[in-house]
């Protein structure tokens, strides 16, 4: 008999309802490849912080290194047209092989002693523009890997596999930085992981369902438009009209946005705040960071398989809360191990939201429009950056402490306001299964890309049913 894990059903459905997606081989094998392209990104973090604030020892310096990913990320609707319109596997090709090789020539560059702070905010700014390329089209990618039924299981497993790097990759960082690789040796490691996630993608399928260049795409308006004919600044628009006129999906990533934004900014904190106020080194933000992703990870596989329920919301609230929780407690911590706490706290308030709203937010979008609305949730880490910059700033002039209890009040001030919205809107906030798309929608999402097959019609699985239910939608 399987084990009962209360609320949340049996240990089997919870185990079910959390790894669907990974019954899916090709799945599995991208899953794999995002896993080390992750743990790679997560390395970058912690290290692009420590070698700005050692050739600086400013905060304003590591924002404004910060700010140079954050403003090619803005571009991001133009990475999601691109997704939408082009070979999505091959854009995840370049793109992430452009991150890898961005991310070497930073390791040479530092190995030979080269390295500059205007030289690193271009380098950064180059990779910036990878993750505009790369970031939609590899989330679109995965959801036409997977077919419909499995978007929202198969989003919340990739951002889990962001979650099993984080706890482990900011510590390796932080002991590669202090051995004889150095700082030089550390963005090579990173490179090469990165190039071994690019590998994983190259052997994958192309299983386009709908989009495909030159196909007939449906607007936001229901009139089916060929998608070769309009230019990019009006599939740029016709991607905000769509979310626009869809209220849950304006809400979803009103919060995404505000949390990302909120969530991220002690990262830049950090170096300072370990130096001028704990008396520590910058680069124990590793052992910070490892308390904080072991957390994140515990969190994000209990609600993994929340993100398709109606639980989803209450969850998310409830953890953006706890986000201002745990920047009161950093703000006040007066030892090392206090700031442990604090960032144990953190960990959950962010990666638990930023799963759950991401899901829900693919689930709630028709496919051709994947690649353009997450490239809006992709602005998100764009804006997070360029706001790294004042932070930096701010911090200077009246302390880090003061800017992670404002940072605590605004995590607040996101979960009331949310709650509000997520009342009004409750009605509108549903998947976008086959069943409930155009007759256009239907066939193609009916069809393999691979092959042409027409794909057999059925209920949802049960990890899908209380949301279809509470839809209208019957198995």
């Amino acid at each position: 008999m399987a084990r009962s894990i209360g609320a949340f059903g049996t240990f089997g459905t919870w185990r079910r309802n959390t790894f669907a997606a990974l019954n899916d081989g090709h799945f599995r094998v991208l899953f794999i490849g995002t896993l080390f392209a992750t743990f790679a990104y997560m390395m970058m973090f912690l290290a692009m912080s420590v070698v700005s604030y050692d050739l600086s020892g400013t905060n304003t310096a590591v924002g404004i290194i910060g700010t140079g990913v954050g403003l090619a990320m803005l571009l991001a609707p133009f990475g999601g047209v691109i997704a939408d319109r082009m070979n999505r596997k091959w854009v995840i090709v370049i793109g992430q092989g452009g991150g890898a090789a961005m991310l070497a020539l930073t390791g040479v560059l530092l190995l030979l002693g080269q390295m500059t702070l205007p030289l690193m905010f271009v380098l950064m700014l180059g990779l910036g523009f990878t993750f505009v390329v790369m970031g939609p089209a590899r989330n679109a990618f995965t959801a036409d890997l997977v077919g419909p039924h499995l978007i929202g299981n198969a989003i919340v497993l990739s951002q889990l596999s962001h979650t099993i790097g984080q706890p482990f990759s900011p510590f390796i960082a932080a002991l590669l930085l202090e051995s004889a690789a150095g700082s030089g040796g550390t963005y090579l490691v990173m490179g090469a992981l990165v190039a071994v996630g690019v590998f994983t993608v190259a052997v994958m399928p192309n299983r386009r369902r709908q989009g495909d260049p030159g196909a007939q795409e449906a607007t936001a308006t229901g009139a089916q438009q060929p998608a070769q004919r309009r230019g990019v600044i009006a599939d740029i628009v016709d991607g905000g009209r769509y979310v626009w006129r869809r209220p849950a999906l304006r809400l979803m990533l009103l919060m995404f946005v505000s949390t990302v934004v909120i969530g991220f900014l002690f990262r830049i904190l950090t170096p300072a705040f370990l130096d001028q106020h704990l008396d520590r080194p910058t680069t124990d933000m590793g052992q910070l960071f490892l308390v904080n992703g072991i957390a994140a990870a515990i969190i994000s596989f209990v609600v993994a398989g929340l993100a398709t329920t109606r639980w989803a919301w209450p969850t998310t609230l409830l953890l953006v809360a706890s986000l201002g929780v745990g920047y009161f407690v950093l703000a006040a911590s007066q030892t090392f191990g206090q700031a442990m706490i604090g960032m144990a706290i953190l960990g959950p308030g962010l990666q638990g939201p930023v799963m759950i709203l991401q899901a829900r937010i693919m689930m709630n979008t028709e496919s051709a429009y994947y690649g353009r609305v997450m490239a809006f949730t992709m602005m998100a880490w764009g804006v997070q950056m360029v706001f790294a910059g004042p932070a930096g700033v701010l911090a200077d002039a009246i302390g880090e402490r003061e800017v992670f209890g404002m940072m605590g009040l605004a995590a607040f001030v996101v979960a009331i306001l949310g709650t509000f919205g997520w009342l009004a809107i409750r009605k509108d906030d549903h998947p976008v299964l086959p069943s409930t798309l155009p007759a256009p929608a239907r066939a193609a999402a009916s069809t393999n890309g691979a092959n042409g097959a027409a794909a057999p019609t059925m209920p949802p699985p049960p990890m899908l049913r209380p949301v279809a239910l509470m839809s209208g939608q019957k198995d």
